[in-house]
């Protein structure tokens, strides 16, 4: 998975357009960023790009590209 089609994942976690997004936003001001999400992202990081999210590092993401760099991206 490349950067562009993993905002566009990570949006559609969120509920939220893809469109414009650069991975400079904060995840909380994209969509909803909840339990249910976070739940959701671990799962797909592990399925979808077989990488396994640091529960503390994933706490301290605040942006897309933090989010992406949990994922190596």
């Amino acid at each position: 998975m490349d950067k562009p089609a993993f905002i566009t994942a990570v949006a559609e976690i969120l509920e939220a357009d893809p469109t414009g997004l650069t991975g400079n936003e904060a995840i909380s001001d994209i969509g909803n960023w909840d339990s249910l999400s976070v739940i959701t992202f671990v799962a797909m990081a592990d399925a979808d790009m077989d990488k396994i999210v640091d529960a503390e590092r994933l706490k301290d993401a605040h942006t897309l590209n933090d989010l992406a760099a949990l994922v190596g991206l």
